[in-house]
């Protein structure tokens, strides 16, 4: 029961969640920081240039120390890696084609497979660490503000607000029935179907009740508010661009045009 409690508060401790820090990521438009994101996805899945995609993977492995952010410390770290070796291992092992680059024992390691293995584990490592990055850098609430500035309807950004502040509220919720169950002597740990079915129930029926109860109160505060009476808002905290956000769009831009370029020739 004991290692039970620890794992649990293990996990909740390190949560992929926001993390405030005084770091150059940290300070830059939640704008900024989502086109690079999007542009990285987009530009692993579009090249067929392996060292482009290994190039990105060590810029957003490097980012983390320079964002004052602990990689091996994020939640998940180790099913990454796992995954990633996976993907990479089984494009190896069965990719055939071309010349042979080296001999492992009895397994023939071929250009087409290994190129083929690159592709894949740098293309899914690459989508999971700048999704990382984003997430335990941008304020949520900054980046919904900076939506709603741009042309995003008030209600959808209340609404986004809403679901990720909520999210760490229900964890802490299932954080309390957890350990109360396991102070009523519930073993977690068993394998029956349907001694599973039951603790299912028994976890997540208290969760529902809490949940309708949190979203019926806040349903009744809004309209006690007025809430969506005025087609704008007033923000009491703007969030606007610095030098810095326009030369990242800058170095961003350069890079788009030189692989366009690069991909014409």
């Amino acid at each position: 029961m004991m290692n039970d409690v620890l794992r649990f508060t293990s996990i909740k401790k390190h949560r992929i969640a926001y993390t405030p820090a005084e770091s150059w990521l940290h300070q830059l438009h939640p704008l900024v920081k989502l086109a690079w994101m999007v542009t990285g996805t987009v530009g692993v899945f579009v090249t067929r240039i392996p060292w482009v995609v290994l190039g990105v993977v060590t810029a957003a492995i490097c980012a983390f120390p320079l964002s004052k952010l602990s990689l091996h410390h994020t939640r998940g770290w180790w099913m990454l890696i796992t995954m990633t070796l996976l993907l990479g291992g089984l494009q190896v092992i069965f990719n055939h084609t071309g010349e042979i680059v080296f001999t492992l024992g009895p397994l023939n390691v071929y250009r087409s497979g290994l190129e083929a293995g690159i592709y894949v584990a740098g293309r899914f490592l690459s989508v999971v660490l700048l999704s990382y990055l984003f997430v335990l850098t941008t304020d949520p609430n900054a980046l919904a503000y900076a939506l709603m500035q741009v042309g995003l309807p008030y209600r959808y950004g209340f609404a986004f607000i809403t679901a990720l502040r909520l999210v760490p509220v229900f964890e802490e919720e299932a954080h309390i029935v957890y350990q109360a169950q396991l102070a009523r002597g519930v073993e977690y740990d068993s394998r029956s179907p349907r001694r599973f079915v039951r603790l299912a129930h028994q976890f997540f029926l208290p969760m529902l009740v809490s949940a309708l109860g949190k979203v019926d109160a806040l349903a009744v505060s809004m309209e006690g508010r007025c809430f969506g009476k005025y087609p704008d808002r007033t923000y009491l905290r703007e969030t606007r661009f610095c030098r810095w956000d326009y030369i990242s769009l800058g170095v961003l831009g350069g890079i788009i045009i030189t692989f366009c370029i690069i991909r014409q020739t």
